[in-house]
């Protein structure tokens, strides 16, 4: 099949080149031919000029404009000839993970479009071979061009171009400049050992589209392997493992039964890999770590077959190692054939020898460039007699060093163990993962140990996963958690090896808000709260519409690719069930491109009886946040969710999080007595993140301060501290910064890392400090968190319940006891009001509350409540169904004046035509059945009447009116007039 990333090309001949194939199919585009840079259409006016992008790895080169270029589904991905496969896949990624849905065509670009243009004569002095293989410019004018001389670089730049959109408001937002961008290194990879530990299909798949999404272009795969030490040092019995798996009947029996890839497994692999720019390695490990093939053929091996050895003195041992590598080779599609060559007997190192150099020989006669583990050094003295045409990795300063490989001219990858290496769970080689931080901040990828060598002698890097230890309990996920951050931060040290712009603090951050891309299955399903202060992730979550394939669970998954969409244009329902009440005090959305218009906020405890919060609106894509005053609430609820477009399908949000109480210390100005070092300084212990920290002075008296920026209430303090915690310390408040009232005092707190939830009165305050009197780890303190809350509840709310059950339907046939209540600071000068909405009515009376009422009515009916205390006001509802008949309306209206008895409101309710005398029955027929309709004769009333199932009412007329014509009237249940009617009443009493 075709390839539109070609990935390399095979080596000809020994020293050949190993060095990436351009494509001409598109019209070249000349260095230095691209036009000037021009503002593009911005919201706003910028003269400011725009900061170079955050991206991982960082770009090269930035020349800033002004303004911003906002692209929107008007938007289209133009592409050369020969693109169209990455055009359609990056529409794919733009979708996902933007929302923007872009059509692919071909022709000229307009203003608003992305265009990507393949440039095969393009040139850059500064990035030279380098920018020629894999490099590109990413252009933002009044549209976005992304130009590269290979196919490879113009992925590149979509990379780029879908992390600048991910950190921006919206996700359609990109600066307008120029970006001209190249790897420092040839190779940029990892190593993963699947011999001793067998991953799934879909995880391998993951891994090449992540590794692509930072840049990553060598994916490693140790494919066969064996336990180190078996009991007994039975290697018989050992745990061995040989991932392929192959239908031709003359290798039956040395795939491995608890996992291994077949045929089709691999060329997923490949497929996945061809158009990221990945580059796959498979790696079959001989002569040495080969049990799995010596207890398939256990003539091969040394010791009788009792080894992981292969013996090689015996000529059919090559031949069958030849055997294996003439079967898999054609499932390869890549340039390397990696043949392992490690830590073999140097008891043999004769045979040893021969054997390296036909393996290179063979494979390369296979189409393949041989790789294999430096060991020359430990095995022969050095690299004399062996094949110089095989690329090394050099993992071990020992076996076969950087500066050896240097000097001896070679090719080859640092591979370091001592730097690179990683063996979950075990108590040597970085068991919890690399140091990421200080190959941020120190490494690169010329160095291992106490070597260096020159920049321009090494390939590149990779880091390793080894399984060694195989009876341990872990999963894939369990590795994918150590090594996880290693990514980005490989790539970021193999791009652009200059010490970084940034600090691993933003790093991080950076890295948290861009993901690990597009396409992903597996690897992001570990929710990772982003928002400081939320108390959502993972809660149960309904929606009254969903689009199918975006279900509403999206929102509080934790993962920013996935989101929710209500598929209608009509409004919508959000509800967040937190599973148990809990003080919330804000919502946090992260709106699609189909933003609403705004929303509103309703808080439950029970589910039943729910109170109006706030109306809040949103001002388009992006994040958005609304704080009140913290109140005890499970269920949180969005109400009228409509989109701001009238034509659009709907409303669309990537999450949705509720906030705990505010903390007020994020982003004050914190002050401190000292720092450890200046990477630590106050200000990480008020940034909202857990990944930062303070670090204190190691003498004389330690205290962090912050100041919150004006005087507010407050009556909790939280302090996150590192290992290096308090033992013994104060908390004090101030309201000038100078005078201090100790509100807390603390001793004898636990060592090791802890979170300490420090509670008080509340006081008013602007000023809050922390003194330390002793740590538990000596001279040593570190605080990761300072945050300051008031966690009091709001000071008026009003609540209801229900007594009473319902039937099986959900109905109420015996009247249900609604009770209403005040809670809060102000409750006790509260007065209740409440107000009872029949179905298909919009007017409310309210009627003050003095005591539980009994509802009475039929069909779903609203009951309003609200609370009153001077300034402060809460309102809630409740909506029940009821089925107990009706209930008498608990109010008395005005009677009508003669404005409102005139013609236009004449009607006929069947009055009696002849004189009615006082006291007869009278009958009138109303508009509908079993409604309640209060009745006026002219001013008199004569009270509430329940129309029976015929729509009728009686009643006696009233014995104190005069005679004459008499005006008889029907006000319903909402206080509205429906008409009246006229009737004559005569002298006398009526018959009996």
């Amino acid at each position: 099949m075709a390839h539109p990333i070609p990935i390399r090309s095979a080596h000809p001949s020994p020293g050949g080149i190993r060095r990436w194939v351009t494509t001409a199919t598109a019209a070249a585009v000349m260095a230095g031919s691209f036009g000037s840079i021009a503002p593009a259409s911005a919201d706003e006016p910028a003269d400011a000029v725009n900061a170079k992008p955050v991206v991982v790895p960082s770009l090269h080169e930035w020349t800033g404009g002004t303004g911003d270029l906002v692209l929107s589904n008007e938007s289209r991905i133009v592409v050369d000839a020969g693109l169209e496969q990455i055009g359609e896949e990056f529409a794919g990624d733009l979708s996902e993970m933007t929302g923007l849905d872009l059509a692919v065509v071909s022709g000229e670009s307009a203003a608003g479009d992305i265009t990507l243009d393949l440039a095969p004569e393009d040139q850059h002095a500064a990035g030279g071979e380098r920018y020629a293989e894999e490099g590109y410019r990413l252009i933002t004018d009044t549209d976005v061009t992304i130009s590269a001389p290979t196919e490879t670089g113009v992925y590149y730049g979509t990379r780029s171009l879908l992390q600048i959109l991910m950190q921006s408001e919206g996700r359609n937002d990109v600066p307008v400049g120029t970006a001209v961008d190249w790897p420092d290194y040839e190779e940029r990879g990892f190593m993963l050992d699947v011999g001793r530990r067998f991953f799934t299909p879909e995880f391998i798949r993951d891994y090449i589209e992540m590794m692509s999404y930072y840049k990553l272009n060598r994916f490693q795969i140790h494919l066969n392997d064996n336990e180190i030490h078996p009991e007994n040092n039975d290697f018989t019995k050992a745990y061995t493992g040989f991932r392929l798996k192959t239908d031709n009947a003359e290798f039956a029996g040395l795939a491995s039964t608890d996992g291994a890839y077949d045929r089709a497994d691999w060329d997923s692999f490949e497929d996945t890999a061809a158009t990221r720019g990945v580059l796959l390695v498979p790696e079959i490990d001989v002569p040495a770590h080969s049990a799995a093939i010596v207890n398939w053929k256990r003539e091969i091996g040394l010791n009788g077959g009792n080894s992981d050895m292969l013996d090689l003195s015996k000529p059919e041992t090559i031949e069958t190692v030849k055997d294996i590598f003439n079967e898999f080779a054609p499932w390869f599609r890549g340039s390397d054939l990696h043949f392992g060559a490690d830590e073999y007997t140097r008891e043999h190192s004769d045979v040893y020898r021969d054997f390296y150099n036909t393996m290179a020989e063979h494979i390369r006669g296979l189409g393949k460039q041989p790789v294999a583990w430096g060991s020359a050094t430990v095995m022969s003295g050095g690299l004399e007699g062996y094949d110089k045409d095989v690329i090394i990795n050099s993992w071990n300063n020992g076996w076969y060093g950087l500066d050896t490989a240097e000097a001896d001219g070679v090719e080859f990858i640092n591979t370091n163990d001592a730097t690179l290496y990683v063996v979950p769970f075990a108590n040597y080689y970085h068991g919890n993962g690399l140091n990421n931080q200080s190959l941020y901040q120190n490494w690169t990828p010329n160095e291992a140990g106490n070597q260096t060598v020159g920049a321009s002698s090494v390939l590149g890097a990779q880091f390793a996963v080894w399984n060694d230890l195989v009876h341990e309990e872990y999963t894939e996920m369990d590795v994918h958690g150590l090594v996880e951050k290693s990514f980005p931060t490989i790539a970021q040290k193999t791009w652009a090896a200059v010490d970084p712009e940034r600090t691993y603090a933003q790093f991080t951050s950076t890295i948290q808000t861009i993901g690990m891309g597009p396409g992903l299955t597996l690897i992001d399903e570990k929710s990772v709260p982003a928002v400081p202060g939320e108390i959502s992730n993972g809660a149960d979550v309904s929606a009254t519409a969903s689009a199918e394939g975006y279900p509403v669970s999206n929102l509080t998954d934790g993962q920013s690719l996935t989101r929710w969409e209500s598929g209608t244009p009509d409004a919508s329902d959000v509800t967040i069930d937190l599973g148990e009440a809990k003080q919330v005090g804000g919502v946090h959305a992260d709106w699609a491109q189909n933003a609403p218009t705004g929303y509103g906020v309703e808080t439950s405890v029970d589910g039943v009886f729910w109170n109006r919060v706030v109306q809040h609106e949103v001002d388009g894509a992006g994040a958005d946040q609304v704080t009140f005053d913290t109140r005890e609430a499970r269920y949180i609820r969005l109400t009228g969710l409509t989109p701001a477009n009238p034509e659009g399908a709907g409303v669309g949000a990537w999450s949705l999080s509720l906030l705990g109480p505010e903390n007020l210390a994020v982003g004050s100005t914190a002050t401190a007595s000292g720092v450890e070092a200046a990477s630590f300084p106050a200000a990480l212990a008020v940034d909202g993140s857990e990944q930062t920290r303070w670090s204190a002075n190691y003498d004389g008296q330690r205290w962090i301060a912050t100041d919150l920026g004006s005087e507010q209430p407050l009556n909790q303090v939280t302090l996150k501290w590192e290992a290096a915690s308090a033992k013994d310390y104060t908390v004090s408040v101030s309201d000038n910064g100078t005078d201090w009232t100790v509100v807390s005092a603390q001793t004898g707190k636990a060592a090791g890392a802890r979170t300490d939830i420090v509670d008080f009165g509340t006081v008013s305050a602007r000023h809050v400090r922390v003194d330390i009197q002793a740590s538990t780890l000596g001279i040593y303190l570190s605080l990761y968190e300072l945050e300051v809350r008031n966690t009091a509840l709001t000071a008026l709310n009003v609540t209801g319940s229900l007594e009473g059950t319902p039937n099986e339907d959900g109905q109420y046939g015996t009247p249900p006891v609604l009770t209403l209540a005040a809670s809060g600071a102000a409750a006790a000068d509260a007065t209740i009001e409440y107000a009872v909405q029949a179905e298909g009515t919009d007017e409310l009376n309210w009627v003050a509350y003095t005591e539980p009422v009994a509802l009475e009515g039929n069909g779903t009916t609203t009951v309003h409540a609200r609370a009153t205390a001077g300034d402060e006001t809460s309102e809630g509802y409740l909506e029940v169904n009821l089925e107990t008949g009706s209930q008498e309306p608990g109010f008395i209206p005005e009677a009508p004046g003669k404005k409102d008895l005139n013609r236009d409101n004449e009607a006929s309710f069947g009055a009696p035509r002849g004189p009615v005398a006082a006291g007869e029955d009278i009958t009138l027929t109303t508009p509908t059945a079993d409604t309640w309709y209060f009745v006026y004769a002219d001013s008199t009333p004569v009270g509430w009447l329940l129309s029976d199932a015929d729509a009728g009412i009686t009643f006696q007329w009233p014995v104190d009116l005069k005679n004459g014509a008499k005006q008889i009237s029907l006000t319903n249940a909402n206080g509205e007039l429906l008409g009246w009617d006229r009737v004559i009443k005569k002298s006398g009493p009526a018959k009996p």
